[in-house]
């Protein structure tokens, strides 16, 4: 599912641990896809990774140092 909310990810050596979302944390269990990409002067990282019961596509704007939660859906 397409999701567009703002969410905080707790990282350590450049590396995605957690997600914050809606008050709930999530621990990040496995790290899949990164790539990122430039758009105007602004670079983009987006990151798909799984928790112990969710997929999530995040992408940090490095200009306001923001991340956004893009995609979400349930592990099966």
């Amino acid at each position: 599912m397409e999701i567009q909310e703002k969410v905080t990810v707790g990282m350590v050596n450049s590396t995605p641990k957690y997600v914050n979302w809606r008050g709930r944390n999530y621990t990040i269990t496995k790290i899949g896809l990164h790539h990122f990409y430039k758009k105007g002067t602004t670079l983009y990282h987006v990151y798909s990774v799984i928790s112990e019961t969710l997929f999530m596509r995040l992408k940090l704007d490095t200009s306001i140092l923001s991340w956004n939660l893009e995609e979400i859906s349930d592990v099966v």
